[in-house]
């Protein structure tokens, strides 16, 4: 698997869930390179348990094919070998010859330039999905198609909210789960912004002890000032799920003491969150 990004790792999950041998060649020194590293060296964990060869900080540099394999030559002399190979480095939008840009639209990398309203430089023209170059996320797609249909329509005219994409929640369909939303710590530290990051570790869960699972954790990450949750990351079962409860904190602004005081199911997963927003 030449790739470590989300569609790299998921396949990795899968064919080594299928029992198959699988080396992951990773350009970074990790996994899931633009997520937090906590989060990541989960993963990374799960998959040596597997029995997933890791070949962090490796470029592949070419492919050789014979009668009977396939192997992949790295930059520092390791080479993978095995039946076939994957590559998972990106994806590029399939708008070549559409005749989009004599019809006045415009195209930035092949992309459609859409505003806030998802609409391109001609005016009754809209574009969702991967192709407008925001989150390539299904979820995303489709809550642009709704406003879309909001704005062609004229009910925009009326109180509502345009997409904010950083507030988009996203997940990882590995096992375990990743999931995440807004503002990471990583991210708040790089720009020098100040954050409170609490973090709950599901090993302090009795719902995911019953589960025989305590593998993962539940990070919240919030203003110090205010008490506004700005963001949060969860690995571990049902974290696709479970994010759900961030993303709303997040999109609502709502402070932590509303996730704490918040009376939840004993036992249960969600625990977990109001127990990292305490």
């Amino acid at each position: 698997m030449v790739g470590s990004g989300v569609t790299g790792v998921e396949f990795v999950h899968m064919f080594s869930a299928f029992g198959a041998k699988v080396t992951l060649i990773v350009s970074r020194q990790q996994v899931l390179p633009q997520k937090d590293p906590e989060v990541a060296a989960v993963l990374e964990d799960d998959f040596i348990k597997r029995g997933v060869r890791l070949f962090k900080g490796a470029r592949a540099e070419g492919i050789d094919l014979t009668a009977d394999a396939v192997s992949v030559r790295c930059d520092d002399g390791r080479v993978a070998t095995g039946s076939h190979v994957l590559l998972c480095i990106g994806s590029m939008p399939n708008s070549e010859g559409m005749g989009l840009e004599d019809l006045g639209i415009e195209l930035d990398g092949g992309y459609v330039v859409v505003d806030h309203n998802c609409r391109s430089t001609l005016s009754h023209v809209y574009a969702a999905g991967d192709l407008s170059g925001k989150l390539p996320l299904s979820s995303v797609a489709s809550m642009q198609g709704r406003k879309i249909a909001e704005h062609a329509l004229g009910l925009h005219a009326g109180p509502h909210r345009h997409l904010d994409y950083e507030k988009a929640a996203s997940a990882i369909f590995t096992d375990p789960e990743i999931a995440d939303v807004g503002l990471a710590e990583a991210d708040a530290f790089a720009v020098g912004r100040k954050v409170r990051v609490t973090k709950v570790p599901f090993s302090a869960s009795a719902k995911a002890l019953i589960n025989d699972d305590p593998r993962g954790f539940v990070k919240i990450v919030s203003d110090p000032a205010t008490g506004v949750v700005l963001g949060g990351s969860i690995v571990g079962q049902h974290a696709a799920e479970l994010i759900s409860v961030i993303a709303l904190a997040v999109t609502a602004g709502l402070k932590v003491i509303d996730l704490a005081e918040s009376i939840l199911v004993h036992p249960a997963l969600a625990e977990a969150l109001s127990d990292a927003a305490e």
